[in-house]
């Protein structure tokens, strides 16, 4: 069920469900994709899901954490204790109409923006708030099974843009290059876009619509399963 679009009503007869709550970023996706790729494509997959089981999915939550592309043009970064107090007190806004199960699914993978959703989690089992959470992205429901041409595929590259194409194609603008970036090993640098002009990582060449709708279809039984393990 789709949390936003019920009344108090129908709320209020899903209480115990399992909720969950969508996370992306407003940052760039190369020249191609839109800002707001990686919540898109997170909610989509979570509103898959949401049709296939007794769950409430929440509105996503569009901003993240974004070092490293925050110099690009579109970005729009929050600090890490943001997201933190605005999880948990989502969170526990929740526990209060008696939800007590939660999974926090991220499209947007960037290692202080996953960290910070993990931090709350913890904290919020060790104060015994909530019962159950899984925090995940979108990264950790990708194998070889997925079929990816390109390896270390993981930014406006084959996945994403396969995605979007096939879910709003109308979205996806002009052409991108295959891109790697490298970065300094260990030195932090102030101006990432100095190594990361194009602000691809992976090969959007190889992507159409027909992958897309594989990809997706895998993504969301993927999910399911960690859905099914959250509600025994």
């Amino acid at each position: 069920m789709r949390l936003e679009i019920l009344t108090m009503s129908e709320f209020e007869k899903t209480k115990g469900r399992l909720i969950i709550i969508p996370f992306g970023s407003i940052e760039e996706h190369g020249p191609h994709l839109p800002l707001g790729t990686d919540a898109i494509i997170a909610y989509e997959l979570v509103l898959a899901a949401a049709q296939k089981t007794d769950i409430l999915a929440a509105p996503p939550i569009y901003y993240g954490v974004c070092r490293s592309t925050k110099e690009h043009p579109g970005t729009i970064t929050i600090s890490g204790s943001v997201l933190r107090n605005l999880t948990r007190d989502i969170i526990k806004g929740f526990v209060r109409q008696g939800c007590t199960r939660f999974i926090l699914f991220s499209g947007h993978a960037g290692s202080i923006h996953m960290a910070s959703l993990k931090e709350v989690g913890e904290e919020l089992l060790e104060e015994n708030v909530i019962e159950k959470i899984a925090i995940l992205s979108i990264l950790d429901l990708i194998d070889e099974k997925l079929g990816l041409e390109t390896k270390n595929d993981s930014h406006a590259g084959e996945l994403e843009t396969s995605l979007i194409q096939y879910l709003h194609l109308n979205w996806v603008k002009g052409e991108a290059i295959e891109d790697y970036p490298h970065f300094p090993s260990f030195l932090l640098v102030k101006n990432k876009r100095k190594y990361w002009p194009s602000g691809i990582w992976g090969n959007p060449k190889v992507a159409n619509p027909t992958k897309g709708k594989k990809f997706f279809a895998q993504l969301v039984q993927k999910l399911m399963v960690i859905i099914e393990k959250l509600k025994e």
